[in-house]
């Protein structure tokens, strides 16, 4: 038979009964939907989640501190984490590199203007090196020591924005900012000098000009970042002599499965070590979790549409039993009647998965444009947003397994009743 008979004989069948085609359709569409949100529930939003969160609670890392004794209201230091025992911690097998964190040891507040309005406030300033927040910098920005007459580099911390935008923005009616606004405003740090009555320094003040080069996730670096070289620099300024002691330092682990024998070492240091690594394993696991619900809902409609589209079929092929067993008398063989029979529902299919893809990509498109700011300044959340990409390779992958789906599920009832002789299918 010739294409174009194969072509009008499809079409006429389609035609046969628009009612049931309909209704089969309507059916395949929602799980096109439904399985368009599971897959994009898996790639599209739980991946960018766990980068962010992995950005935030990095798995191959260790926090050292000081160990801590409790005396009454006041808590003191019981160990040091000075330059020697970060040279100590460097030479541990299995540790690819040393963060140490240094903050400004003496009162230090911040001001600036934020849309006209003039503001000064105490800040938390330490130094990291520059690998520590290379990934946190904005494109075109450097965290490198300025030279004479640049302003120095900041990185902010996302908690300490979110603490602006929620807390004192609203209670003191400022404008609140995003990232992306933030990055390149200068501002200056007042070193030597407090907003809290008492702390003002009297003998030493400098002010220092600054520009936000970027926003940190990581949860152990608060307040503003800048150069450790710059912290070491103007701790020397300020107590004559040089400070090498630190207040944490991130231990990057070059292999997982040594995680614990360095966690050791490094308590063997008189120091106190935490990990995010259950935390991530915690998120993980909930991640995991809520992608195989959503999976088994997306596996549950599909296999209700089949158990639906069989009937249909079968209760339909009952109608056709006679044109079939005509088209068997006619000459037509079983692999002719078995293309026409698989085109009609490949094209059927194919028409549910466009539709359904289709929806679903609509109702994806509004969703995220009309996401509420509040949602989009999360911590976290709203980092990933951006992230969130409703991928053209999810959409033709379940626009084809409709297609392919519908047609076998369709097939089978079709391939047991072409077994039957023309002249008993005419009978019946």
């Amino acid at each position: 038979m010739r294409l174009r008979g194969y072509i009008f004989l499809i079409g006429r069948s389609i035609r046969r009964n628009p009612s049931r085609i309909i209704f089969n359709i309507i059916s395949m569409a929602i799980g096109a939907s439904i399985l368009c949100a599971a897959l994009t529930a898996y790639f599209s939003v739980r991946e960018p989640l766990l980068r962010e969160l992995g950005r935030a609670f990095p798995e191959n890392r260790l926090l050292a501190k000081p160990k801590t004794l409790g005396l009454g209201p006041l808590q003191v230091n019981r160990s040091k984490l000075t330059g020697d025992v970060i040279t100590k911690i460097r030479r541990i097998r299995g540790v690819r590199a040393v963060y140490p964190i240094q903050p400004l040891w003496f009162p230090v507040r911040a001001e600036g203007r934020i849309f006209g309005e003039e503001i000064s406030s105490d800040i938390v300033v330490s130094g990291a090196p520059p690998e520590l927040v290379e990934n946190s910098l904005s494109a075109g920005q450097s965290f490198a020591m300025p030279l004479p007459g640049e302003p120095l580099p900041v990185v902010i911390s996302r908690y300490f924005l979110d603490l602006y935008n929620l807390g004192l923005a609203q209670s003191n009616n400022l404008p609140q900012l995003n990232e992306s606004s933030a990055v390149g405003r200068t501002f200056s740090l007042v070193l030597g000098e407090s907003t809290i009555s008492g702390l003002v320094s009297v003998s030493k003040s400098k002010t220092i000009a600054c520009k936000v080069v970027g926003f940190t996730p990581d949860v152990s670096l608060f307040g503003l970042i800048i150069p450790l070289e710059a912290v070491e620099k103007y701790n020397l300024w300020y107590a004559g002599r040089e400070v090498s002691d630190y207040t944490q330092a991130q231990v990057e682990i070059a292999d997982a499965r040594e995680f614990d024998r360095i966690r050791v070492e490094l308590s063997g240091l008189g120091l106190m070590v935490e990990s995010n690594r259950n935390v991530m394993q915690y998120l993980k696991m909930i991640a995991n979790i809520i992608s195989m619900i959503i999976m088994s809902l997306a596996g549950g409609v599909l296999f209700l549409a089949a158990v639906n589209l069989t009937h249909s079929e079968r209760m339909a092929l009952m109608e056709r039993r006679g044109e079939l067993g005509l088209l068997g008398a006619l000459g037509a063989t079983r692999k002719m009647m078995r293309w026409i029979y698989l085109g009609e529902k490949s094209i059927t299919g194919l028409a549910a998965g466009l539709i359904g893809a289709g929806a679903f990509a609509l109702c994806w498109n509004i969703a995220m444009t009309n996401l509420p700011d509040a949602v989009r300044r999360l911590p976290i959340i709203g980092s990933a947003i951006p992230q969130m990409k409703l991928g053209a390779a999810v959409l033709a992958i379940v626009i084809l397994f409709i297609a392919f789906w519908g047609a076998v599920i369709c097939y089978l009832p079709m391939r047991r009743l072409l077994r039957l002789h023309p002249a008993r299918l005419l009978k019946e």
